[in-house]
């Protein structure tokens, strides 16, 4: 197994070359592999640089005044290093250059790639090592210590994806987003080597900052470059949704039904997006309940002050009324769009009754139509239309059971699952099921 550079490996490659050493004798190299030896830097460099004048195209020179600066780094504070990496690389890669052309390799030159491999994983590895799993809850000063690791990894070896990678969602969660999307910029655009994960991130940063329009240009892109992933299409809808452009959204979503109207994705793709604005109206619903409720206990509480007008009270009421009749409506459209859903979701059940992601999307359908009907049965006070709602919810919860019960015996380690059906069988007073729910749900 490799291990990482370090100067007590730099010390035994030393010796190595010193061994393998051919050619035509150079008293430059032998006094900068002597320095080196010695841990004397600056005489590296000097001799080295005496090597270059004197045989410019002889790359030896080059590999060892790389190899003084990349020691010189690894000396400094993490923070202060990119200079000197960067001397490294370019003193590595003008070896390079001159021993592919006399077609040298053996000795120092075959070792350039695994030098250059080895200083970039030492500083990749110290940068990884300071994060948490989920980055973003990383220390601040760990992430900013990981950065500098990063931006020596990606200076002493460009050519890798991994290191810009992590650079990137570092700085975007050290909050420089300028610098994190220029990064993913660079491996789209610049190296070629941007994979459906890096459209992704950088459309997330440019919303993150409100460029939305940006990001549905990347993801456009995207789905160019990637025409058969659904989930890119996804991504473009959820992004019109974000500007408010629903018919947008909807059409996109659309455009890809007819294409292959018999994909069951496809349905569950347009039956989801649907769906973002069913929950978007029953947080509304959720909203004007509030202030209905507000309402309600501000007019009880001045009909009992003595001297009241009724007319003031009158006015309240209507006011009360004019916000039963705005949650009316906006139960009618989340009811429409759920609809709407449902139909999309029973046609993919159809053609792949076994998609557990099309259970669980009809179980959250009726479960949340039933949790605004819970909703209108708690801010009645009439005690007949109460038991109505309360009956109609109970039976959306009912329908809302065995599709639950079918995506959590599909995929029995899913806790999301297990947490749903924990709260339906609550609901329904099953309690020994909701019990062995919970256990399932590690709640």
């Amino acid at each position: 197994m490799k291990t990482y550079f370090s100067q007590q490996a730099l010390f035994a490659l030393v010796m190595t070359f010193l061994v393998w050493s051919c050619g035509a004798y150079d008293p430059n190299i032998e006094s900068a592999r002597e320095a080196l030896a010695q841990a004397d830097y600056e005489e590296v460099i000097r001799s080295a640089e005496a090597s270059i004048e004197s045989n410019p195209e002889n790359g030896i020179g080059y590999f060892y005044k790389g190899i003084a600066y990349a020691s010189i780094a690894q000396n400094m504070d993490p923070a202060n290093r990119v200079d000197d990496y960067a001397t490294a690389r370019s003193a590595f890669m003008e070896a390079k250059q001159r021993y592919e052309e006399q077609m040298i390799t053996d000795g120092e030159a075959a070792e350039l790639p695994d030098i250059i491999l080895e200083l970039w994983g030492f500083e990749y590895n110290s940068g990884i090592e300071l994060l948490t799993d989920d980055i973003v809850s990383s220390h601040e000063d760990s992430l900013q210590l990981s950065r500098y690791h990063f931006i020596n990894a990606s200076t002493i070896n460009p050519d890798s994806v991994h290191s810009y990678n992590l650079l990137a969602e570092v700085n975007f969660t050290l909050g420089n987003f300028e610098e994190a999307e220029e990064i993913t910029r660079h491996i789209i655009y610049e190296m070629g080597e941007g994979d459906l994960f890096n459209y992704y991130r950088l459309s997330y940063y440019l919303m993150d900052v409100e460029r939305d329009e940006e990001a549905i240009e990347v993801l456009l892109e995207a789905r160019e470059q990637y025409p058969d992933e659904v989930e890119v299409v996804q991504e473009i809808a959820n992004a019109y949704l974000r500007m408010g452009e629903t018919d947008k959204a909807l059409e996109v979503v659309t455009d890809l039904m007819e294409v292959d109207p018999d994909n069951p994705e496809y349905r569950l793709v347009y039956a989801t997006q649907i769906y973002q604005m069913v929950e978007e109206l029953d947080r509304q619903i959720r909203d004007v309940h509030d202030e209905m409720y507000d309402m309600s206990r501000a007019i009880r509480d001045r009909a009992r002050q003595p001297g009241v007008e009724q007319a003031e009270i009158e006015q309240m009421v209507a006011e009360l009324d004019k916000k039963q009749d705005e949650v009316n409506e906006l139960i009618e459209e989340s009811f429409r769009f759920s609809d709407e859903a449902e139909e999309q979701l029973v046609i993919a059940l159809r053609s792949n009754p076994d998609n557990p992601d099309v259970h669980s999307t009809l179980g959250i359908v009726y479960q949340n139509r039933a949790a605004v009907l819970h909703d209108q049965r708690n801010m009645t006070d009439d005690t007949e239309e109460a038991e109505m709602y309360d009956k109609q919810a109970r039976e959306y919860l009912e329908k809302a059971l065995p599709h639950y019960e079918k995506a959590a015996e599909m995929e029995e380690n899913n806790t999301d699952h297990w947490r749903s059906l924990f709260r339906v069988y609550t609901n329904l007073g099953m309690e020994e099921e909701a019990q062995k729910a919970q256990e399932r749900a590690g709640l």
